[in-house]
């Protein structure tokens, strides 16, 4: 597992450098479609704030 996350975490962006495997895809997903950069991120901060309450729990 932890090769798994060290090969993920070398393709990662500014954007997608924090946020779960399945939110990274979806954030990649996002950016080929021509999503505006500002919806992008704010995806990005309230998929780190829901992790962070899952993980506070």
């Amino acid at each position: 597992m932890a090769i798994r996350q060290k090969l993920s975490d070398e393709d990662r962006d500014e954007l997608t450098k924090d946020v779960n495997d399945l939110d990274k895809v979806y954030l990649e997903k996002m950016k080929k479609d021509g999503m505006d950069p500002k919806w992008m991120e704010q995806f990005r901060d309230l998929s780190l704030e829901m992790d962070k309450h899952k993980n506070e729990k």
